[in-house]
């Protein structure tokens, strides 16, 4: 198979000028339902920042490259994109390919309690660090999924800049984001951060339906 049939996760992130975060909602909301429908779509989840709401993040995931090519030039999308000088302070677009897929097939996430979290969080690795950042955050992803509290937790390469690793990940409530955080892996994550990481953000949201 080549690289550019292989499937794609995509993480976008977007802030609301002061006074447009409603106007921009709306916009975002108005992209889920048609984007739903693309025979290339896997995933397409908007979701909100608990602690900064004008912050919002796009997790998708695509068939392959042409298929988020495709869903970029739909009307819809295209008329989104016409808007955003007016309505964002930033964005960032971050193209992946995701490490240690899960054998499980992907389910919706309308089954989701409105009480789950969304964790999105991007690493950064020093200079010579590549390889021991990926290979230690690979190792976080077994156990993770094997939380009871765990809906998806999954570790992407950005594509563009492959010392760049983001999560993706959904926990049932709080209780069970809590629970992954008391673990001993997630302990040795943070003690290995500050040799192995030179950026990093993670971010709580929560989903916003349609």
């Amino acid at each position: 198979m080549n690289d550019s049939d292989q499937e794609i996760s995509v993480v976008v992130h977007f802030t609301a000028k002061p006074g447009k975060q409603v106007e921009l909602l709306k916009w975002m909301k108005g992209l889920l339902e048609p984007t739903h429908k693309e025979p290339g779509c896997i995933r397409y989840e908007l979701n909100q920042e608990i602690e900064n709401q004008a912050a919002f993040t796009f997790a998708e995931k695509f068939t392959s490259h042409a298929a988020f090519d495709a869903h970029v030039k739909m009307p819809y999308s295209q008329r989104f994109g016409e808007q955003l000088d007016d309505l964002l302070q930033s964005k960032q677009i971050r193209l992946h390919r995701e490490l240690l897929p899960s054998p499980q097939k992907e389910t919706s996430s309308e089954s989701e309690s409105k009480d789950a979290v969304i964790v999105i969080a991007h690493f950064t690795a020093n200079a010579g660090k590549e390889q021991e950042l990926q290979d230690f955050l690979q190792t976080l992803v077994a156990p993770t999924r094997s939380e009871p509290g765990c809906l998806r937790y999954e570790v992407n390469q950005d594509l563009s800049d492959p010392a760049t690793f983001t999560f993706v990940e959904t926990f049932a409530n709080q209780a069970g984001f809590e629970a992954h955080c008391a673990t001993p892996y997630v302990a040795r994550l943070f003690e290995v951060l500050p040799v192995l990481v030179k950026d990093q953000y993670i971010g709580l949201h929560k989903r916003v339906r349609a």
